[in-house]
């Protein structure tokens, strides 16, 4: 008889189906970092498959155990007979994979936000080493060391090595955006958690810049049915009475300010590639 208790097993006795999400080394990297400080958190999930066992959910954390060299690892073993054939045991498979409800980037930023000041609180602040004038350059637009927010983001940043910079997206300029994006007040993460605007990382920002008072009106023309604005940009445009800029005119004027530095050769291709409505414009011109 199986026991619902997680039971330690033997990683030369897991087998990992063919087939399955190709195991990503700097996620692995990362999460044997963690697992090595504070310990599996969560059990891999395997079947009984004769005298060995079959992975179902895991192949990270089990890639990691494998990286720490342990012999075993914590897992929830389920019975031989707990599928009814082997396309139930694929179904469970592929549930684990889809049954997960990825964190939004308001989400997201809330956690890394609170991880952050837990983490200074625990540990202190990451001193920097290195050539300290170069390092004191936060390369984001114009931020530079006198940003509290660009040192905060830094400094935690500096807390994780390369690949679990990677694999968790919590390099500098990524951390900054999120303790941007959680500087936004209770009520309007509250309105948006569960908008299209939670999972819109530049949407959020925008939102972060600008004054909280401003903040319900610029959400009640956004998130409107049918919206009123497409963008907080466009809805703080409308709400201090200017005039909607034409995307059109928009794309136009990148297009144009870009040009110069396009190489000669693509500049020719692109004359090329539209001579003919170019000479018919010009023609026109000309009968004027």
């Amino acid at each position: 008889m199986t026991s619902d208790a997680p039971r330690e097993i033997p990683l030369a006795q897991i087998d990992v189906p063919a087939g399955r999400r190709k195991v990503d080394p700097d996620w692995v990297a990362a999460l044997a970092a963690d697992i090595e400080g504070q310990g599996l958190r969560i059990p891999i999930l395997v079947v009984e498959a004769g005298k060995r066992f079959r992975l179902i959910a895991g192949a990270h954390r089990l890639g990691a155990a494998k990286l720490l060299r342990w012999k075993s690892i914590r897992a929830d073993v389920k019975p031989a007979d707990a599928f009814a054939d082997e396309a139930a045991l694929k179904l469970a498979e592929i549930a684990e994979n889809l049954m997960r409800r990825e964190l939004s980037a308001l989400d997201r930023a809330m956690d890394v936000a609170a991880w952050r000041e837990i983490y200074e609180q625990a540990q202190g602040a990451v001193k920097r080493g290195g050539n300290r004038r170069a390092a004191s350059k936060f390369q984001l637009g114009t931020l530079i060391d006198a940003d509290p927010m660009a040192v905060a983001a830094e400094r935690f940043s500096a807390a994780f090595n390369e690949a679990a910079q990677r694999a968790l997206g919590l390099g500098k300029t990524a951390v900054w955006r999120c303790l941007k994006i959680a500087t936004l007040d209770a009520d309007t993460r509250e309105r948006v958690a569960l908008s299209r605007l939670a999972d819109n990382q530049s949407e959020l920002i925008a939102l972060a810049d600008i004054e909280r008072e401003m903040r319900p009106a610029v959400l009640d023309h956004v998130l409107s049915e049918p919206p009123m604005a497409g963008s907080v940009a466009a809805a703080l445009g409308m709400i201090e009475g200017r005039k909607p800029e034409d995307p059109a005119e928009k794309a136009f004027r990148s297009f144009s300010d870009s040009w110069r530095r396009f190489p000669v050769r693509q500049r020719r291709a692109f004359v090329r590639a539209h001579q003919a409505e170019i000479l018919a414009m010009l023609k026109e011109e000309e009968a004027l």
